[in-house]
């Protein structure tokens, strides 16, 4: 399937704003309101998307119409997801995948949003794995790669992603479909319709706050099912706080390599994306990417732009 590829985002453009997942505060969703103003956006939201009710931002008639009206809105150009947390799987049988990538838009989001990732993926519309709007697009350049953001979002450029801080965990060279998100919510696809394609990928994983035996876990049951037979390299995100406790005796960083070193494809950890202590970075799903972790210093790289010109 050929990626079906949104418009890029231009200054003067409508943003609309979701919450899919767990409840906001609003004035977190304020400041971050303030800083896609300061990129040159409108943005707008719903008046109730500060519901509550119980860890979700309303009930999921709310949260699944609110999604629905911005990502068909013709005179609205992206969406982003105010935060993650949990709840966006409710919303998978009742997506409506054809409006939604008749009319595509830069979709983004991380976290628990790897549910609409994977779904809207499997459609075939390029997606944006990357920073919301209340969570780390409200902390400004702190909390995000403008960068990059700007690169790949509005100049539409097949950008080269900074891999400075990062380990090499397994050396090669691969090309393939950038695929990948939260490998929690991941692995909770497995099984349904919206389980992704992983064939020919370079898959990003990222996660927060998980032991490595979950981590180990968790990568086993993706190996035992087959969905890591024909994945062409890796690229782990900083993974903060997935560790035992400080006096282990072993790193995060051996348990992946004695769970894929095998598979005998390059392996880059610690690369600042989802869930990440260092600014940060946007990453597209569906479009070609290339890893190279041999020789003096990693690099990681699109082959192709995320939007189109237009």
């Amino acid at each position: 399937m050929n990626p079906i590829r949104p418009p890029a985002l231009r200054p003067g453009d409508t943003i609309g704003i979701v919450a899919p997942a767990s409840n906001i505060q609003p004035e977190l969703l304020a400041q971050g309101v303030s800083e896609l103003e300061s990129l040159g956006f409108r943005a707008r939201s719903d008046p109730g998307i500060d519901a509550v009710e119980r860890y979700l931002a309303g009930p999921l008639a709310r949260r699944s119409r609110e999604f629905h009206r911005w990502m068909t809105d013709p005179g609205v150009r992206g969406v982003f997801c105010a935060r993650g947390g949990y709840g966006s799987g409710h919303l998978l049988p009742g997506l409506d995948l054809l409006s939604v990538v008749s009319a595509p838009k830069v979709f983004c989001g991380a976290s628990d949003i790897t549910m609409l990732l994977a779904a809207l993926g499997k459609a075939g519309l390029v997606v944006f794995h990357g920073p919301m709007v209340a969570t780390t697009l409200r902390l400004g350049a702190a909390g995000y790669n403008r960068d990059i953001f700007e690169r790949l979002l509005i100049h539409g450029e097949a950008v080269h992603f900074p891999t400075g801080g990062c380990e090499v965990l397994a050396e090669g060279r691969a090309e393939g479909r950038l695929t990948g998100g939260c490998l929690s919510l991941i692995v909770s696809l497995l099984g349904t319709p919206w389980e992704p394609d992983t064939r020919g990928s370079l898959m990003v994983l990222e996660d927060i706050g998980c032991r490595p035996y979950q981590i180990d876990r968790m990568l086993t049951q993706l190996r035992q099912g087959g969905k890591l037979d024909e994945v062409a390299g890796f690229v782990f995100g900083e993974m903060p706080d997935c560790s035992q406790n400080e006096a282990q005796g072993y790193t995060l960083q051996e348990v992946i390599v004695e769970v894929l070193g095998d598979l005998g494809v390059p392996i880059l950890y610690g690369f600042p994306t989802g869930h990440s202590a260092r600014p940060n970075v946007v990453v597209p799903f569906g479009v070609r990417g290339r890893l190279e972790t041999a020789g003096d210093a990693p690099r990681f790289e699109l082959l192709e732009p995320a939007v189109t010109m237009r």
